[in-house]
């Protein structure tokens, strides 16, 4: 049965004839799984369905049983936490059942001087061992934004990691002899590829995988090794993009966004040799987490991005087909307050975290 004739099946159960994005509302249930999280910023599944957190203020904490441990997990490196800057995200190796290990990126630093780092380290028990440097955005910045700081891993193993734009130095996203306002990608031991795409390019740094990027808040692979990316623009220009090595995705040559005194950035929205967004948000929705669906709670989304939101206080459901996207709309109304991360859980519900002060992490299943 295709997603489509499902929707076509939920959309009739719940009394309409017309194909709907959200499945009725008696047919799933949001509950508190954890509250009293300190600004958490990312969530990770370990292969046994326990969970780790990342909180901002430089905590990782381990949900196992289903109950978030009181002690935070030790060997953590230290933060610099300012602005947008602190822990951010944690990822579980593919072959964590034989390595044990983890990725964490973070700002790295001081005021004078920081910067996106990503470390690996075993995960034993409640605490991190083996820590090892993979890698350190380079130059250092003198402000507390745009860190970027998603990580994913591709089917060979190799790690890509978000580098933002350092809020000031936005003109840095078109150069290749700098790390900000790009993705790069590193072994999981922390080596350069030898098929990175500008490993023979003079004065380009060779961890570069792709540039033109403003603050990239998410990026995940599908199952067929598609890669998405979404980042912030500035007032509009919000966006999501395919990502294939090499390519120029525009910042800040190109953007639908104005600055934040409304001044305008640039006069194109569009130039040659650089990629137009999959999907663009103006005005601004400020996107957070992303997640692929492709769980069996609700068949009907397999196939499906699904984005959380901060200044929209919203769930986007981003219906593709073929590659294309379909409809982009919000789902679950009721929960109006700012999101962000969204994941999918191995039992095929949707997990989510709120942000700030009080943050809880949400369930989504089907009934």
């Amino acid at each position: 049965m295709t997603k489509y004739l499902q929707k076509l099946l939920v959309a009739t159960f719940c009394g309409s004839l017309v194909i709907s994005q959200l499945v009725c509302a008696q047919d799933y249930t949001i509950e508190t799984m954890l509250d009293g999280l300190e600004s958490p910023w990312s969530l990770a599944f370990l292969p046994d369905g326990d969970m780790l957190i990342t909180e901002i203020t430089g905590s990782l904490r381990l949900v196992k049983n289903g109950e978030l441990l009181e002690q935070t997990v030790s060997g953590v490196p230290e933060v610099f936490r300012a602005g947008q800057g602190g822990l951010m995200d944690v990822m579980v190796d593919y072959d964590f059942s034989n390595n044990q290990r983890i990725y964490l990126s973070f700002a790295h630093g001081n005021t004078n001087g920081n910067a996106t780092r990503l470390v690996s380290a075993r995960l034993q028990g409640n605490s991190l061992q083996d820590l090892k440097v993979l890698f350190t955005a380079q130059p250092l910045k003198r402000t507390p934004q745009h860190y970027g700081g998603r990580i994913a891993q591709l089917d060979d193993g190799s790690l890509l990691l978000t580098i933002g734009d350092g809020f000031n130095y936005r003109e840095q996203a078109q150069k290749l002899d700098g790390h900000l306002g790009k993705i790069v990608r590193i072994k999981s031991n922390g080596d350069v590829p030898d098929d990175n795409p500008f490993i023979d390019v003079a004065d380009a740094l060779p961890e570069i995988w792709s540039l033109g990027h403003r603050n990239q808040q998410a990026i995940v692979v599908s199952p067929t090794g598609v890669v998405y990316e979404h980042e912030h623009g500035p007032r509009g220009g919000d966006e999501i993009n395919i990502i294939q090595p090499g390519l120029n995705y525009g910042w800040p040559v190109i953007t639908r966004g104005v600055d934040y005194n409304g001044a305008r950035i640039t006069p194109y929205t569009e130039y040659e040799g650089m990629q137009q967004p999959f999907v663009d948000w103006t005005p601004s929705i400020a996107p957070a987490g992303m997640t692929f669906y492709n769980g069996r709670q609700f068949p009907q989304w397999q196939g499906d991005l699904f984005v959380v939101s901060l200044a929209q206080k919203s769930v986007r459901h981003i219906d593709l087909h073929h590659g294309k996207v379909v409809t982009d709309k919000r789902i679950f109304p009721e929960l109006d307050q700012r999101l962000r991360d969204i994941r999918s859980g191995p039992d095929g519900a949707l997990y989510i975290l709120t942000d700030g002060d009080n943050g809880k992490l949400l369930r989504i299943h089907s009934n």
